[in-house]
Formats: C-alpha cells, sequence, structure tokens
C-alpha cells in the first residue's frame, strides 16, 4: 500500500513539473548582470546592469536594459554599454519584429536575430539568440550615463516571455554556467583584487511557474511523510 501511494504521488509530482508554462499579461522577469565572463570567478560583485521583461501584451514582449552607472566600477566618463547578447527559442524573427517606443531612452544601432548557438565569450546557446548593438563610444548618441535605460520590444505571433525564460546557454570552459545573457561594457575597472572584463554575464532567474510548481510538490511530499508518520503513530499505539 506504501509502495502504492508513494508511485502515485510521485506520478502527481512529475506531472506538476512537466507541465507547460503559460505566460501572462504582467508577467515580469528580471536579470541582474554581475558575474564577470572570464574563467576565474565567484560571486559578490556589484551589478553591472539589470534587464527587466514584462509580458505587455498579447504577442509582445517589452525589454529594459538600466546599466548601474552607480557602481564602482564605471569609472571614468567615456564608459559605455556596447552589446548584448541573450537567448531566445521562440519563432524566427525580422527587424519587424524589433521596435523602440517613443521614449525609449538609449538609441538601438542595429538589431539581430541568430539562428545558431555560437555567442560572445565562447558561449553556446541551447537554441537561439538576439544581439542588441549601440553606437560606439565616439559618437554623440553613445549609450553612457546621459540615459538611465534603453528600451526595446519583441512581438509577433506565438512569442511570449517564456521564449526567453525557458532556454540557456553553456560553457565548457569553467566560465560561469548556464547564463541568460552577455553585456559588454567598456571601460568597466574594479578595484583589485576584482577582475576587469568588458563582458559581464547573467545567471537563468526561475520562472514564477516554477516555483509554484516546486512549492506543490514538496508539500505534496510534506503531505505524504505526515500521513505516514501519523499511521505509524496509530499503529503502535
Amino acid at each position: 500500500m506504501k509502495i502504492q501511494k508513494l508511485a502515485i504521488l510521485a506520478t502527481v509530482v512529475m506531472s506538476i513539473f512537466a507541465a507547460p508554462a503559460f505566460a501572462n499579461i504582467g508577467d515580469t522577469a528580471t536579470y541582474k548582470f554581475d558575474l564577470p565572463a572570464t574563467a576565474s570567478f565567484s560571486s559578490g560583485y556589484p551589478v553591472v546592469a539589470e534587464l527587466t521583461l514584462t509580458e505587455t501584451a498579447s504577442g509582445v514582449v517589452e525589454f529594459t536594459l538600466t546599466p548601474n552607472w552607480a557602481s564602482p566600477g564605471f569609472t571614468h566618463a567615456d564608459s559605455t554599454v556596447n552589446h548584448l547578447e541573450f537567448v531566445y527559442q521562440g519563432p524566427a524573427l525580422t527587424d519587424v519584429n524589433f521596435s523602440q517606443p517613443t521614449v525609449h531612452g538609449a538609441d538601438v544601432k542595429t538589431f539581430a536575430y541568430n539562428s545558431g548557438s555560437n555567442m560572445d565569450s565562447g558561449y553556446k546557446s541551447d537554441d537561439q539568440y538576439i544581439a542588441i548593438d549601440w553606437f560606439p563610444h565616439n559618437k554623440a548618441d553613445r549609450f553612457d550615463d546621459d540615459f538611465l535605460n534603453s528600451s526595446w520590444t519583441i512581438s509577433g505571433t506565438g512569442i511570449d516571455i517564456t521564449d526567453f525564460t525557458g532556454t540557456i546557454a553553456h560553457h565548457t570552459a569553467g566560465k560561469p554556467d548556464p547564463i541568460f545573457g552577455i553585456i559588454s561594457v567598456d571601460p568597466y575597472s574594479l578595484t583589485n583584487p576584482h577582475p576587469t572584463p568588458s563582458n559581464w554575464v547573467t545567471s537563468p532567474v526561475p520562472e514564477p511557474e516554477s516555483y509554484a510548481m516546486m512549492l506543490v510538490g514538496l508539500g505534496l511530499i510534506g503531505f505524504s511523510l505526515r500521513n505516514q508518520k501519523s499511521n505509524n503513530t496509530s499503529f503502535s499505539s
């Protein structure tokens, strides 16, 4: 009987974790770029920038990149944000799928959809990835501390926020792994012994649905163990 109950419990938990995640309007995910893209790394570095994703409408995901200009790493007046790459697993894109709102902060120079997997710093996406470029540091419209952020949208039939949270990129040479994306800033200098790379990465963020499923699964296991303990107590008495 106990084996049967545990088998049923295992089936229920597995079905919950295997259930597809569906995006809702208003869902968000925030990624913090705080790990240097080098083979020597650890936690505890300042946040270089944050990328926030929001499902604003059906088929529309809004992105806002906010550099941490107050970070001790941005020690030069000419510090700029140059490049961003992040993983993606939705339908193929074109320039039509990309846009910037009227009020958006720093202008994006180029947007590129990549069906391959080879990203910056030797990372490989499990699926596809998107690359964003801002203007060079010698241009007047460069992405420096004159701008608090830069925003854009990616939209199209079948696109939702889970297309950007359901895949990751890997590295095989001891770098932070897995990751969601890579940002390039120049210059970015931290006091020794901290590293001073131009590329920083961010780890994946669990989706809200994952938290919910985990809590449900743990609750079911706890309930089962409590019942088992109660049954053993009753039998002993």
